[in-house]
């Protein structure tokens, strides 16, 4: 099941296109969290726990701590930055109107990976923007998020933060008390489809009682589209905003599938170690100026057909790489 996947990793570079429902004020964040804070980056301390004397690659040349309290709980993280999520050849650009490219440098040391001191088990990625953080913390109970406030209140104070729990999260269908499924689900094109699929499966198992799979290639490259609307609302009409958060979302995305077990059956060992690299992002600054009658996925456009919005996207981006 996972080999063909695995394989095509190798050779594939896959089209991220983040579609947002923009939380515009407070009483529509109250419906979507059961409870949220803000505070603001002066309620951060920050320390410098190791500064190398000569620059260095070495992810460990500069440590950093940060202690704030939010959400009831007092948190003192260690950070370092780190590069994991960036392919060696990774490269930004800023798109106007009528497609041109201008490149667009990022300070990649405002990136970070660390734990939560005083925890056995944690997990920390951050992104550090004048001391504004975006930040998630994993713990073995519980997921911590922050995020500018900007982003979700418009008429918030400058440099606040939002910090809210992954329980916390309302989702809408969901009926009190019922558990969140563990996947969104899939639609079938068609029932002749099934005995296709059945017979794959069998197959695929009689050839898994044959061998262990252990993966060779273990990172698929990305590109990342970012459209006028998400550079708008989600990355506040500023490219390297818009990069950094697209950075930080695909940083949270890796780590779960880095420490994901991947395996056919519960009687295999499996293996796990696979996660993605970004190899080129684009961000749409402009809506694209349009020649007469075509579409195009960064087009103005209030609501897309998803199908309509991925085969449009496919045809623009993915076979002009």
């Amino acid at each position: 099941m996972f080999t063909k996947c695995i394989n095509c990793c190798a050779s594939i570079i896959f089209c991220v296109i983040f579609a947002c429902l923009l939380v515009e004020n407070s009483v529509a964040l109250k419906r979507t969290l059961r409870h949220y804070e803000v505070f603001h980056k002066d309620d951060i301390v920050h320390r410098i726990v190791k500064r190398g004397v000569k620059q260095s690659s070495n992810p460990y040349n500069t440590i950093k701590e940060l202690e704030f309290k939010t959400l009831g709980k007092n948190f003192r993280v260690i950070l370092h930055p780190h590069r994991d999520v960036l392919h060696s050849k990774f490269r930004a650009y800023a798109v106007d109107a009528d497609g041109n490219e201008t490149v667009v440098h990022l300070d990649h040391d405002n990136f970070y990976t660390g734990r939560v001191f005083g925890e056995l088990e944690s997990s920390v990625r951050a992104h550090i923007e004048d001391g504004t953080l975006t930040m998630s913390i994993e713990l073995p109970q519980e997921t911590y998020h922050i995020e500018p406030s900007w982003r979700h209140l418009p008429t918030a104070k400058k440099h606040t933060m939002v910090a809210y729990k992954s329980s916390d999260v309302k989702f809408n269908h969901a009926e009190p008390g019922d558990q969140v499924p563990k996947t969104c689900g899939y639609i079938k094109e068609g029932l002749e489809l099934e005995a296709k699929d059945n017979e794959l499966n069998a197959r695929e198992k009689r050839q898994s009682d044959q061998y262990e799979y252990t993966p060779t290639k273990t990172r698929c490259p990305l590109l990342l589209v970012a459209d006028y609307r998400f550079f708008q609302e989600m990355g506040g009409g500023n490219t390297k905003t818009t990069i950094n958060y697209l950075i930080s979302l695909i940083d949270r995305v890796h780590k779960i599938y880095n420490d994901t077990v991947w395996q056919d059956r519960s009687d295999q060992e499996g293996f796990k170690g696979m996660g993605f690299v970004i190899k080129k992002i684009v961000v749409h600054s402009e809506p694209t100026r349009l020649r007469g009658g075509e579409a195009h996925y960064n087009m103005i456009r209030e609501k897309w057909d998803v199908r309509n919005l991925l085969e449009n996207t496919s045809r623009m981006v993915i076979h002009s790489i």
